[in-house]
């Protein structure tokens, strides 16, 4: 990820991205000729219900107009394309499918607003990537785990590594955890049969970043699984100041020093701001989250 700006009311450039962009009618609008070279992507997962797909599905290769797209709470969309410092139309067009040389351009909403998040495979954060680091592996680190599911899935408000930003956690139930004597509870998320904690432990915003994410392995409803520590990863807003990930939900926070699984990325805090940088929100939340549904 390069880049992240939130769209306004009125058509107004985005530095860096071709063309001119806006909010309107409920939807997130493009207007670009040949010449800027922007090239709408004409495929996206109407299924999941995250876009309305239909002017995708028209327009395929360099846009000589205006676009739309409508992406639901929460969403994102890969939307358009184009070569940084690119040359003529014709040349973007010719490298349509070389994903290599072009910026993508994702369309998300959050807190009801629209945003563009620019993503370019060319960015030295990935050209020079050498790995994530990680404590080396320890079995002490593997516990058994009780699994208590719920009756029905909870919908639970967390806040975000994007400040101002509420989400809201599909709750399926609660993993006890014992180490030395010691029990801890924490709610899981997911489905009801792929679980995963998202927690906090004593090494967080030290050595590994604010929070980090682990898989429950097992079957909930045999009430009996694993929880292995030395798998624990970080979640994307550690690597890029452009995140809007979930945090934990609140009382998720393992007594421990859990020096297993992933580290803190080379050169990064993995600690997001509380408040202010490009992804804080441009306004008072209008959608999800704690936001009542209409």
């Amino acid at each position: 990820m390069v880049g992240f700006v939130w769209l306004g009311d009125e058509p107004a450039a985005v530095p860096g991205v071709p063309g001119s962009w806006w909010v309107a009618d409920g939807g997130a609008h493009v207007a670009a000729r040949t010449a800027d070279g922007l090239r709408l992507l004409g495929s996206s997962d109407a299924a999941s219900g995250a876009a309305d797909a239909a002017s995708l599905g028209r327009a395929t290769g360099v846009l000589d107009g205006e676009a739309s797209v409508a992406v639901g709470e929460a969403g994102a969309v890969p939307f358009a394309a184009f070569r940084s410092g690119a040359g003529d139309a014709a040349d973007d067009a010719a490298s349509a499918d070389d994903d290599e040389t072009e910026v993508r351009i994702e369309v998300l909403r959050r807190g009801g607003y629209y945003a563009l998040r620019l993503r370019d495979p060319q960015a030295p954060a990935r050209t020079s990537f050498d790995g994530v680091p990680t404590w080396d592996y320890d079995p002490a680190w593997r516990l058994t785990a009780r699994l208590e599911p719920y009756a029905a899935p909870r919908s639970v408000v967390v806040g975000a590594a994007a400040p101002g930003l509420t989400q809201r956690a599909n709750a399926v139930g609660e993993v006890v955890l014992e180490r030395d004597g010691e029990e801890v509870r924490l709610v899981a998320t997911g489905s009801p049969s792929s679980w995963s904690v998202a927690f906090t432990d004593a090494t967080s915003g030290v050595t590994s970043s604010a929070w980090r994410a682990v898989a429950v392995l097992g079957d909930p409803a045999d009430g009996e699984g694993e929880v292995d520590l030395n798998r624990t990863v970080n979640f994307p807003y550690a690597f890029t100041d452009f995140g809007t990930c979930p945090r934990p939900i609140e009382g998720n926070a393992l007594p421990w020093a859990v020096e297993a699984g992933e580290r803190s990325p080379s050169g990064r805090t993995g600690v997001p701001p509380t408040e202010g940088g490009p992804t804080a929100l441009p306004g008072p939340q209008l959608l999800g989250g704690a936001v009542q549904d209409d």
